[in-house]
């Protein structure tokens, strides 16, 4: 049976996370976490912190937005708005968080 860990521990696993070198997938193995899950802890904190994103309703965009534009050390990354959450992960993921 999995252990379900407390909002607290995993913010415990998130700080030892960024006070080592090691990858969100290879700190997520060594921890014996789900790497997707950890991932999600990481997004998660990222967006508790308030980095400038806000949630935008349906109706929002339904009219003619069709991208999401990221910006980041001097590159642009332009994303499909139909990319949803998992993708997000993705990419920032592969970017290395949000800093």
């Amino acid at each position: 049976m999995r252990k379900h860990l407390t909002k607290q521990e995993q913010e415990e696993h998130v700080r030892r996370w960024q006070q080592g070198g090691l990858s969100k997938n290879a700190y997520a193995l060594k921890a014996g976490i789900n790497p997707r899950t950890f991932i999600g802890w990481t997004w998660r904190k990222e967006m508790e912190k308030g980095h400038g994103f806000v949630e935008v309703p349906k109706k929002a965009y339904s009219g003619g937005v069709h991208e999401i534009v990221i910006e980041k050390g001097g590159m642009k990354i332009l994303l499909p708005i139909t990319i949803g959450m998992e993708g997000l992960q993705n990419v920032f993921g592969a970017l290395g968080g949000i800093e």
